[in-house]
Parts: structure tokens; C-alpha cells; sequence
């Protein structure tokens, strides 16, 4: 039975899930743009002569500010740099003892930095649109 689980589980990590993340996801995109769609036909029955462009733009996500993505790219460097830290160091109890641990701490580690260097190279070289953006922000 052991042996079963040992095959089981793997398989449903490496297979299954990747590929329930992305119908779920592929689903959600679909269900959004029908909303959309119908939204847009609901307003052209009322009113035939808006200008569906400006509709359509008007509906549309507003995109996050150049400042807020680098924010996110510090909080996430952050937080994977202190779940490094934490699975390094818990390596180090006697009673955890398992190389899965120095391995996933170092990644993940890796993985902060790499966000960290995103995030300060891309302030440096971001700051005159950041400036013009938060300036057209406080025109508006």
C-alpha cells in the first residue's frame, strides 16, 4: 500500500495539479470576457449610439502602477528570502534533520534575491516613468 502512495502521490503533484491550475484559471479568463461580452450587449440594446470603443475602455482592468508591480516584486523577494531563511535554519534542529530542507531553503533564497535585484534594478531604471506616471495620476 506504501508503495501505491509513494507512485500516487508524485504523479497527482507533478501532473494533476499543474493542469487543474490552468483549467481553473482558463475558465475564470473565459467567464470574465463572457461577462464582459454581455455587458457590452446589454448597454448596445439600450443605447445604440455609444461609442463601444470607449466602453470597452472604460471596462477594462485598470493596470497596476509601474510603482505598485515593483512594490510586489520587493514583498515577494522578501518573503521568499525569509522562507529561505527559515527552512535553512530549521535544517539545523536536531530532530528535523532532512536534506529536502537545505535544498528548498537555498531555491528559495535564490528565488528572493533574484526579486530583490528585480526590484532595485528596475526602480533605477523606471524612476522618470514612475515620476511621469504619478504625475499624470495627480492631474487627473
Amino acid at each position: 500500500m506504501f508503495w501505491l502512495v509513494q507512485l500516487l502521490v508524485p504523479i497527482g503533484v507533478a501532473v494533476v495539479l499543474p493542469i487543474t491550475i490552468v483549467a481553473i484559471v482558463f475558465k475564470s479568463a473565459l467567464a470574465s470576457e463572457r461577462n464582459r461580452k454581455e455587458i457590452v450587449l446589454a448597454v448596445l440594446e439600450k443605447n445604440p449610439d455609444i461609442d463601444v470603443e470607449q466602453l470597452m475602455k472604460n471596462l477594462k482592468k485598470s493596470e497596476k502602477l509601474i510603482k505598485e508591480k515593483l512594490l510586489a516584486k520587493l514583498q515577494r523577494g522578501c518573503l521568499c528570502c525569509l522562507m529561505g531563511v527559515a527552512l535553512v535554519l530549521l535544517y539545523f534542529f536536531p530532530s528535523v534533520q532532512n536534506e529536502f530542507l537545505i535544498i528548498a531553503g537555498t531555491a528559495l533564497i535564490a528565488i528572493g534575491i533574484a526579486f530583490l535585484v528585480g526590484y532595485f534594478v528596475g526602480r533605477r531604471m523606471l524612476e522618470k516613468e514612475i515620476l511621469a506616471e504619478e504625475q499624470s495620476m495627480n492631474k487627473e
